[in-house]
């Protein structure tokens, strides 16, 4: 398997510009449906269920309530178009360069794929919104109350903050695929990843540093369980593909 030459990645970046109208309309159709029927119904969902017992939410500015909407229908129209996104990428990765020559992936296979990504990462949605982020806002409130403060919350980062960790969630439950799909078709060598082990360590949690608020505890929230699943991922692969 050769490397990308710089030719290579310039007709990989042509090909992925021609299918970035489409990856658009994907955004912007789910932006516009889930902007019109279902942001509202998220939005009183998360107050209802993640808003601790005692808590508050208020607005900042008038335009608040639509920045919010806007905002999270743009993460449901990007969580929606990244499949597709994947599948752009590795047509060109296919039919541009012979990184992929080796790899055969049958329309069964990648109908497969989808199917287990797609419950994946409901299963990390779930994950977050019934086990993780109830816990993790209840410790935040107490530990406000404690130190005498009153928790008034702008509903923007309220919402917004769970919207995201949700969508993170998401994708983080979808590592042991991707992981399974890189080294089962020759694309990333086992060895690879042991050798590369603690430098992903350190790119979990800088992608955590950038994806969060500035805090420790919110960065961790992304981090420990990128860390935790790409341990089970390893052990996945050595369990299928006989590695180590």
């Amino acid at each position: 398997m050769s490397e990308l030459t710089a030719k290579e990645i310039a007709e990989i970046i042509l090909e992925i510009r021609k299918k970035l109208i489409r990856i658009l309309a994907i955004i912007v159709s789910v932006w516009a449906i889930s902007f019109t029927f279902l942001t509202d119904l998220i939005i009183e969902k998360v107050k209802e269920d993640l808003l601790p017992k005692g808590a508050h939410l208020i607005y900042q500015y008038p335009l608040e309530p639509l920045m919010l909407k806007l905002r999270i229908s743009l993460y449901l129209g990007i969580a929606v178009a990244m499949p597709y996104v994947a599948y752009t990428v590795y047509r060109a990765l296919k039919e541009r360069t012979n990184l992929l020559d080796n790899v055969r992936i049958s329309r069964t296979t990648v109908f497969k794929y989808l199917v287990v990504g797609a419950i994946l990462f409901v299963c990390g949605v779930a994950y977050g919104y019934v086990i993780m982020l109830p816990l993790f806002m209840k410790f935040l409130y107490e530990l406000a109350v404690q130190q005498g403060a009153l928790a008034y919350y702008t509903i923007s980062d309220f919402v917004g903050f769970v919207v995201l960790m949700l969508v993170v969630f998401g994708f983080v439950f979808e590592m042991p695929l991707i992981m399974c799909i890189l080294v089962g078709n020759g694309i990333v060598k086992y060895e690879t990843l042991q050798y590369y082990r603690r430098h992903l360590y350190v790119a979990f949690f800088v992608i955590g540093a950038a994806i969060t608020p500035p805090d420790v505890f919110t960065q961790l929230m992304v981090a420990v369980p990128m860390v935790a699943f790409f341990e089970i991922s390893m052990i996945v692969i050595r369990v299928l593909y006989g590695k180590g």
